[in-house]
């Protein structure tokens, strides 16, 4: 991972919510009560929440990053 690189985090986390979600489904199969619903609406869909945004974020801020990166990469070479 090069400097200022973000996108390959971003990417990880990405993978590793799609492997959350997935393993989740498998468990509701065989747990599904007032407790599981209870635990999937107050911790589980909180944290995709989160990592949405900071994937989102994360995004953005390379965004920005790459841009500032040309920026410099263009004042060097006048």
């Amino acid at each position: 991972m090069r400097a200022g690189d973000v996108s390959s985090g971003a990417a990880q986390l990405a993978k590793a919510a799609e492997r959350l979600e997935t393993a989740w489904l498998e468990t509701r199969e065989h747990w599904n009560d007032a407790n599981s619903l209870a635990f999937e609406q107050t911790e589980l869909m909180p944290l995709m929440h989160a990592v949405k945004l900071t994937i989102e974020s994360t995004q953005l801020y390379g965004s920005v990053v790459r841009k500032a990166q040309n920026a410099c990469n263009a004042e060097a070479h006048d």
